[in-house]
């Protein structure tokens, strides 16, 4: 298959280094439509080209996504805690949420805040909605920002490792084939998780319900 837009896009961003790939990963946390998981690929397929080595070209795209993240989040946070409540009761309405789901919602999100944060930065596009989440329900700076500060770090170091290893171990690497064939074998495993985690809850619920009694 010659067709391959992520390597043609990938090329054009190579053409300015270091700069470029920081750029590309700031980016993307304000242009959806850039599939960041396809071009970490073509970066890790890169550095092992030796076009950029493969420390320099994580930390590259790592600090932009974090740079990303935080500046959306506090772009958002400016709004004021009065103006956020109202913005998120009137996208909860729209989607036939009461006032009080809303605010159990957003208690349970600040709870569990730091594991969700992390997690969000795991799936695709709910990990560029969710600065805007975190900083319209008032979640706490540092530790919001720490936790997605890692899955950032897991999220480029796992796409931009495949890439790597998927060009030593495949002679011509067609990117977006590669890029749709690690995303959709990351959505089977997440929902595996899912699934796995809320049979393990089931599971505990009756023998928590027979030790209370």
């Amino acid at each position: 298959m010659d067709f391959d837009p992520v390597g043609a896009m990938m090329a054009w961003i190579g053409a300015y280094g270091l700069i470029g790939l920081f750029a590309f990963a700031l980016a993307e946390r304000f242009v959806p439509v850039i599939p960041s998981h396809g071009l970490l690929l073509a970066v890790g397929i890169g550095a092992a080209d030796g076009a950029w080595s493969l420390p320099a070209a994580f930390l590259s795209t790592a600090l932009g996504g974090m740079i990303g993240c935080a500046a959306c989040f506090y772009a958002l946070r400016g709004l004021g805690e009065t103006r956020s409540t109202r913005l998120i009761n009137g996208v909860g309405r729209l989607f036939g949420m009461s006032v009080d789901r809303i605010e159990r919602g957003a208690a349970s999100f600040r709870r569990n805040q730091t594991a969700l944060a992390f997690a969000f930065q795991l799936v695709p596009t709910v990990r560029l909605f969710a600065p805007a989440f975190a900083a319209l329900l008032r979640g706490n700076s540092r530790s919001f920002l720490a936790a997605s500060a890692a899955g950032v770090v897991l999220w480029n170091g796992l796409f931009i490792g495949i890439g790597y290893l998927a060009s030593h171990s495949i002679e011509k690497a067609n990117t977006t084939i590669l890029a749709l064939t690690a995303l959709g074998s990351l959505l089977i495993a997440e929902a595996a998780l899912f699934w796995i985690a809320r049979w393990v809850r089931a599971r505990r619920k009756p023998g928590a319900a027979f030790c209370g009694t």
